[in-house]
């Protein structure tokens, strides 16, 4: 159990409960006063999927994670890096988020990698480009 400053993301925690967790989120919220620490739950125990009232804290499967003071908790092992060094979360807000790379109701362009020119293609049928205009394209100017 210990203070705001003590938890850093991708710790393993144990709940008042005895159940552990991962945590996910270190900071204010939007919610209630004070620090709290978002979690991630092994099983679906929780209470949320990282979003309280609207608002994104961090993502999990739904009822897989959950909010709780510092006090409620105890720090078990500290984080293990991603392959690329970083933890995907946030820390007091801030940080890496999520970005929808497809909008909702559309399909994901498909692309294959061309071994001669070693550089992504994709496989849909392009867009088109727009005539480009004015002086230094060649089309219409004014005088």
């Amino acid at each position: 159990m210990g203070d705001l400053s003590d938890f850093q993301l991708g710790q393993t925690v144990e709940l008042q409960d005895g159940q552990t967790a991962t945590v996910q989120y270190v900071g204010q919220t939007q919610f209630a006063a004070g620090g709290w620490i978002g979690v991630v739950l092994d099983n679906a125990t929780g209470k949320n999927d990282g979003s309280v009232q609207g608002q994104r804290y961090f993502d999990c499967p739904p009822s897989h994670g959950m909010f709780v003071r510092p006090t409620a908790i105890k720090i078990l092992d500290q984080p293990t890096p991603k392959a690329n060094g970083r933890i995907q979360s946030k820390v007091n807000g801030e940080g890496p988020t999520k970005r929808q790379s497809v909008a909702p109701g559309r399909l994901r362009r498909e692309s294959v990698m061309d071994a001669a020119t070693a550089r992504r293609q994709s496989i849909n049928a392009g867009s088109p480009t727009p005539s480009l205009k004015g002086p230094h394209f060649g089309g219409a100017s004014r005088v």
